[in-house]
Order: C-alpha cells, then structure tokens, then sequence
C-alpha cells in the first residue's frame, strides 16, 4: 500500500504540474496526432472520477458505521483513484477540446470547470491526512467538489445533447399540418431534428455545419452547401447517407440513428422539387412525388389514445415480421400496432390472412401499392380496432367496399390511385368515427365532392391539389404491372398509368424513349431475352413524365450447387449462395435487403455446378450500381470453365466503363457471350474497385460491388 501511495503521490503532482501547464499556454501548445485518439476516449473514463467522488461522499457520510483503521485505508484508496482518473479525465478533455465542432463558449466553461474538478479532487486527496482533526475541514472541501462536478458535468451534457440537456425546456407541441403547412416544417424539420441535430447545433457544430437554422442549412459545413436544389444525386447530404455504415463519412455516423428509406425518400423528393422552404403542402401536385412519400409518411396514428386490449404477444410479432413485411407498436409501451407491407411482386393474400393473429391489437395497416383484390377487404373486416386503412394504388375497384361497414373504430381511409367511384362512397354515412377519406388520383371529380360532403358532412373529402385549366403538370411515369424480372418463358410485360388519355412510349435498347417517335405502347410487350425497357408517359398539354427503366432477364438453366469461393462481406451477407440462384431481383433502392451480396476486401468468387456438362452459349451476371453510396461496376470480370473444379480455364474477361460522375442507382446486367464448348463447372469472378477516384466524396477508399443474380442460357 505504501508503494501505491508513493506512486499517487508523485503521478497527481506530475499529471496536475502538465494539466496547469497545458492551460495556460494553450495558444501556443500544439499536439501531434496520435494525442487525438487518447482525446476521444475522455467520454469513457469521465465516469469514473463522477461515480468515485459519490463513493467517497457516500463512505464519509456514515463513516461512523466503520471501525477500526481500515476506512481510512478504504478511503484513502478511493480518493487516491478519484485523483487519478480526474486528472487523467480531464487531460483527455483538453486533447479532446482542440478538435472542431464545439462552441467556444460552452467549451471554455467545461473546460475550465473540469480542470477546477480535477484540482478539487487532488486537495481531497492530500487533505485526507488531517481528516480526523480537522472534519470540517474535509466536509467542506467535499461539498464544493461535488458542487464543481454538477456544474462541469452541466456544461458537459449541454456540449453532448444540446444547450438545457439538464433542464430541458418544455415539450414542443406536435405540429398539426394541414394544406397551409410548409413541406420542410412538415416532413423535413423532423427529419433533420431527429437524425442531425444533435451534432449540429448552436453549441456543437461538427464540421462547422449548423443545421438547426435556415440560414445555417444555407451556409452548409467545411464542405459546403449540404444540397444543391434541384439536384438530389449531387447533394452532400444524401450522398453522405448513401455511404456504406461502416465508412468513416456515413452520416448519421455509425451507432446513432440512421435515416430510413422513407426519411431518404423524402429528403431526396424535397430537393429535387427545388429545396423551397415556404411551398406548402397544399400547393404540391397531386402527382407530386412529395404528395405521395408524405402521405405514405403519415400511416400510423398520431393520437395518444389508450387502449383496452391486451398486448400481442411478442413471438408473434416476430414470427410476422419478414422483409415484406413489418408489424410494429404504434408507441413506446402501447399494445396497439401498425403493419407495413413491401415489394408489390412478393405479395400473397394469405399474407394478408396471417395478421388475424393479432386483429385485435391491429389499428393500422398500410397496403400502398399492392395488389389487393375487392375480395381481400373481407379479411381486413375482422380487424375489429383498425383506425387507419391505407389502400393507395392498390387493384381495389370499390366493388366490396361496404365490407369495411364492421370496423366501427375506422377513423381514416385512404383510396388514392384506385378505381373508386362516388356511388361506391355512400355507405360511409353509415360509419360514425370516420374523419376523412383520401381519393386522390381517382374518377371522382369535385363535383362529385360537393354532394358526397352534403350527403356526410361529418366526413372530409380530400382530393388533393387540382390543377387549373391552364396549369401545365408533369406526368407521373408509367407503372409495371407483373413487376415479374426474371423471364422463363415468353412472358409479357404490362404497362398501365392511373390518368385517361395518357400515351406511353418505349425502347427496348436501353435508349431513352422520345415523347413523340418511340414506339407506342398498345399491348403487351413479349420478351424472350436480356432485355432493358425504358418507358415514358405523354398526354397533350402535359409535360412528358420522367423516364423508368426496368431490367428483364433470362434463366434457362439452374445449376446443382453454389458455392460461394469468397465469403461477403458481414454487412451484406444476403442469403448465402441461394442469394445467386433464387430468381429473387435485388431492389436498386435498397441494398440492405436479402437479395444482395456486398463484396468490398475480396472479389465475389463463386462455383457454379451443374448435373452434366452444359453447352452454354451466355452467362448474364446481375449487379447494383450506386455511385453515390460507393457501389461501383466491376473493375473486371472473369468466366472460368471446366469439367474439373481445379482445372478451370478461362473463357471470357470483361472490363465494365467506370463512371466518371454521380448518376442515379439501378440494375446493371452483363451478358457474356462463352466460347464453344460444354463444361460441368463454372466459376464468376466480379472484381470490386480498389480505389474511388478522386472527383468522387469517398475517394481513395475501396468501392463495393454488389450481386443479386446469375442467369445461365
């Protein structure tokens, strides 16, 4: 013990002579870099010192219930190492201060509370000795550095989580929006509340970007604007949200609250739109993208209500939880639960069916896009508590709408893109608690409005924006019906758009289709081979619609076995080597779900074998392309084949264009045409880029490549 009290005695007076002096000539002090991460780990043993000093108040407080010298043995030890990890704490808070991002005022108050903490603690310390002669003495010293510790951990927590951390201020009402409301109040604030405030506010600004004022948004960061208006693809904002999770320059960083596929939709369509922050949600378009992605946003009951029934039991809930589908508590502790449904193609009524195991639990269900039948609104009827009903662009026709008649608790219902008619509409007088009913994009006219809302005053019609006869609007792009991408036999492909009078035009060539010689679309388009439709929708007096694009490809032959050579990476693992046989088309927009695997430190590298020596004439590999999130093309790619799985040779060697600039995420397939020949095994070799250029936000870091497919004919 003695040897412990020599080696204190000397460190507290070294560590507090070079925290004195580090402070006072701070202006002229300048650290090497690997003093950052040191710096970084003061958040970590900050605590110590704080539950220490409480251990050592709490001992000296009923220090009568000890006896004999081993309290003051106890006690000696304990503010020995309250000392210690003090001083040390606040030495890591000094390295940790000459970094940016922090406001200077907020800053200087920590920092100089710290230091006046770690002072306190050390005069505990070495006035222990005369403790006993002089308690008061020691009483006091102990309440001022308790005192001190409230104060430095105030200023602490505000530099953390914001100014009134501590003390917060009263709670924000929840904003009621209506068609007066700005978007960005409506749908963006949020967002950037939620996911980015709290680095970036007005007492901690990382990488000096401001983002709780409009005019902070404006200035941008260290590197720049953090949008550009009009431009999604190139603003940093989302380029930073598309990295991978574990880059260094993903925002949110890693560990804090990500944006959701719905927030990056959102922020995606808001600057798009021109990044306006006075329009409002009644001057968007009815085909308004933004239209859409807020009412999509808007799907679970917002009112704490209080419910009666007994909770869901949570096994079921996760036994119902898949990737198309998600059920979910409509609040923190609440037995009421909200249902999403996802991918139009994976869609099975019995899907549909399995929620009975929760109807009475089940207030809120989102079907938007899916192909749901008059016939399935029998079984949403026996979701007896359902509040919200989100039926948009489904195949409903309103034939047995007077099904829902049984949901007595029905407050909102949402119809928008379906073939609903005024007469279909009658019977909600019949139903008391319901408050609106969104008809957007359908054949009911305003006129049709104005006697519906005479016939159920108590019910709001919303039609959404109607554009004046001299308002030219923009088209929404045409909709893929079968939505099916991998073809087996001649299959055809369907088009169809929610607007009368509407022309769609095609190319199968992967050009873009003119508005006015592209071929017409009349029919359905039979494909037989790897093929890329782009569409487009015209209509006289309306601006042409933006472009989509749709890949379809062939799979004749299924190998035996998949073998994966190289593993991928732990991110995206997919579902193993079925991931490249399943037929299952990855989503451009969303490389997290199952049917991608992510290769980054390796190439994928996998074994394809079949049955009996094959006379293949083409292999088609299907991969991701997303510049912006760093999901490149291959560097090159490499056809092995062979009767022998060690005697492979090699049959083809591609080399994809790499791109020179940020373009939209898609599909990108390659077919490769195999020399004669029947082999048995087949080995693809898809090479990840090993340095992004530098015009590109994440240069000089390894890129990714994704698969979802590989066909062979």
């Amino acid at each position: 013990m003695r040897r412990f009290q020599t080696f204190t005695s000397y460190s507290l007076l070294g560590l507090h002579v070079l925290l004195a002096f580090l402070v006072m000539f701070q202006n002229s002090v300048s650290l090497p870099v690997w003093l950052q991460p040191i710096g970084r780990m003061h958040p970590m043993l900050l605590h110590l010192p704080i539950g220490l000093l409480v251990l050592v108040g709490v001992f000296w407080l009923f220090r009568k219930e000890f006896a004999g010298e081993g309290f003051a043995k106890i006690l000696n030890f304990a503010l020995s190492l309250n000392a210690l990890t003090a001083v040390l704490a606040a030495l890591m808070g000094f390295f940790l201060s000459r970094e940016d991002g922090y406001t200077a005022d907020l800053l200087t108050w920590h920092k100089y509370t710290g230091v006046a903490l770690s002072f306190c603690c050390y005069g505990l310390w070495w006035g222990q000795q005369q403790a006993a002669q002089r308690p008061r003495m020691f009483d006091i010293s102990l309440i001022i550095s308790v005192v001190v510790l409230f104060v430095t951990g105030h200023f602490g927590a505000s530099l953390t989580h914001g100014e009134g951390y501590l003390f917060p201020p009263k709670t924000e009402e929840t904003l009621a929006i209506n068609d007066q409301t700005p978007v960005f109040e409506a749908a963006i604030q949020p967002i950037l509340k939620a996911k980015c405030y709290q680095c970036h506010n007005e007492q901690k600004q990382k990488g000096q970007l401001l983002m709780t004022t409009w005019a902070g948004l404006l200035k941008g960061g260290k590197n720049g604007p953090i949008w550009v208006a009009g431009d999604a693809l190139k603003s940093h904002i989302l380029q930073r949200a598309n990295l991978p999770l574990d880059d260094k320059k993903h925002m949110p960083p890693k560990g804090k609250p990500q944006l959701t596929p719905q927030e990056i939709g959102l922020l995606t369509a808001w600057i798009n739109a021109g990044a306006d922050p006075q329009k409002t949600v009644g001057a968007l378009a009815a085909n308004d993208p933004l239209k859409t992605l807020l009412q999509k946003d808007n799907t679970a009951p917002t009112s704490a209500t209080e419910y009666d029934f007994d909770a869901a039991d949570a096994k079921t809930i996760e036994k119902l939880n898949n990737p198309f589908r998600s059920v979910f508590a409509v609040a923190h502790n609440s037995p009421a639960l909200h249902a999403d449904f996802f991918v139009r193609q994976a869609y099975k009524p019995e899907q549909l069916g399995e929620l009975s195991a929760i109807k009475s639990q089940l207030v809120s269900l989102n079907l938007t896009n899916m192909p749901v039948k008059d016939e399935d609104l029998k079984t949403i009827a026996q979701f007896e508590n359902l509040e919200k009903l989100i039926l948009n662009n489904t195949d409903i026709t309103g034939q047995n709408l007077t099904a829902l008649q049984s949901l007595s608790a029905l407050r909102s219902l949402s119809l928008s893109g379906t073939k609903v008619t005024k007469e279909q509409l009658s019977f909600v007088n019949k139903m008391p608690q319901l408050k609106e009913i969104f008809i957007w994009n359908t054949a009911i006219s305003e006129a049709d409005i104005a006697l519906l809302q005479k016939q159920c005053p108590k019910v709001g019609f919303q039609l959404g924006y109607v554009a004046k006869a001299s308002e030219i609007l923009k088209l929404n792009p045409p909709m893929l019906v079968n939505e099916q991408f991998v073809l087996t036999d001649q299959m055809p492909v369907t088009f169809k758009h929610p607007l009368k009078g509407v022309t769609i035009r095609y190319t199968l060539d992967g050009t873009t289709p003119d508005s006015t010689s592209a071929l017409v679309y009349d029919k359905p388009i039979y494909l037989s081979n790897l093929t890329v439709v782009k569409a487009i929708a015209t209509k006289e007096n309306w601006y042409a619609s933006n472009s989509v694009e749709y890949t379809f490809f062939k799979g004749r032959y299924r190998p035996k076995t998949v073998q994966l050579l190289n593993e991928p990476n732990p991110q995206y693992p997919g579902e193993g080597s079925q991931t490249l046989t399943d037929f299952k088309k990855g989503d451009p927009s969303d490389f997290k779900n199952k049917a991608w695997l992510g290769y980054r430190e390796k190439p994928f590298e996998a074994l394809f074998t079949f049955e009996k020596p094959m006379p293949l004439k083409t292999l088609t590999i299907s991969t991701g392309r997303n510049v912006g999130g760093s999901i490149f093309p291959p560097t090159a790619l490499e056809i092995w084949g062979g009767n022998e799985p060690n005697k492979l040779q090699l049959l083809q060697k591609i080399v994809p264009l790499q791109p020179t600039k940020n373009d939209s995420p898609r599909i990108e397939p390659y077919q490769v045409t195999l020399k004669e020949g029947t082999f048995m095994h087949f080995k693809v070799i898809a090479r990840p880029v090993a340095k992004i250029p530098v015009w590109h936000s994440n240069k000089n870091n390894p890129g990714w490549v994704f698969v979802d497919e590989v066909f062979f004919n």
